[in-house]
């Protein structure tokens, strides 16, 4: 059993607050260094770098590591039972997320990723018609192929949702 205050932690993990500051979406609770949004080369990557978030930073995480020679250096193991629970989760966390964006901000459009690598990350930022997004879906073809790598983008679910409803009709 959960205490409350557990709960409300968990709630704000699943259903984040965003705010907007100088032409940015934010995690309400991220404090970015001071300087303009453009300081990492345009707002996108700026957005990008200050929101994402990784998943052993929200949880406890206990996952056993291999060593990878190539790297000469001890890694999470992606096989770990552990680290695919966590990627399930992030997952998850990255479509609740973008629906939080959503309904936070219906004027604007995003891209929510997750990534697994060593431990799994939601990224999430605005698309603007000046900036390039920070993954294309061609650069992340191979990773969602492979199921390390997953996009949810505002517009393509809107488009979605129109064409189901258009044939609920």
């Amino acid at each position: 059993m959960l205490t409350v205050r557990s709960g409300l932690r968990l709630a704000d993990v699943f259903w984040p607050s965003f705010v907007e500051r100088d032409g940015v979406i934010l995690l309400a609770y991220v404090r970015p260094p001071e300087g303009p949004p453009g300081s990492h080369g345009s707002l996108t990557e700026y957005e990008r770098f200050h929101g994402h978030t990784h998943i052993q930073q929200l949880f406890r995480w206990n996952v056993p590591t291999v060593y990878d020679s190539e790297l000469e250096l001890d890694r999470p193991n992606p096989s770990a039972p552990e680290h695919l629970a966590s990627w399930t989760l992030t997952k998850r966390l990255a479509e609740m997320w973008m629906a939080k964006l959503q309904r936070d901000s219906p004027a604007y459009r995003f891209r929510v990723c997750a990534s697994r690598l060593d431990d799994p990350i939601i990224h999430f930022h605005r698309v603007r018609d000046d900036e390039p997004v920070w993954i294309s879906d061609e650069n992340a073809a191979q990773g969602i192929a492979e199921d390390t790598f997953v996009v949810f983008d505002s517009d393509a679910i809107s488009r979605k949702l129109s064409t189901r409803h258009a044939n609920e009709r």
